[in-house]
């Protein structure tokens, strides 16, 4: 295993003291935890992306294709 120095904000610092804690761990296990799980989604092309943030936000609005279209090609500024 190799050693290295890392420097943390002080808050982050904090929060991974308190969540290796609540493991049962020590904080550098829970780090090397943490990064291996990162590095392992990131090998297998895992993206997840939260879109409920945005969902219903058209809800209410008559949109189709044809009014989309209609609207890009009534713009002066599109074709600039």
């Amino acid at each position: 295993m190799h050693r290295t120095q890392i420097y943390f904000e002080e808050s982050m610092l904090q929060e991974l003291k308190k969540q290796a804690n609540m493991l049962g761990i020590t904080l550098s296990a829970y780090i090397r935890q943490v990064l291996e799980i990162n590095l392992l989604k990131e090998k297998q092309g895992e993206t997840r992306l939260d879109f409920s943030e945005f969902a219903g936000m058209w809800e209410d609005r008559k949109i189709s294709k044809s009014s989309i279209r209609k609207d890009a090609w009534n713009r002066e500024d599109a074709w600039r």
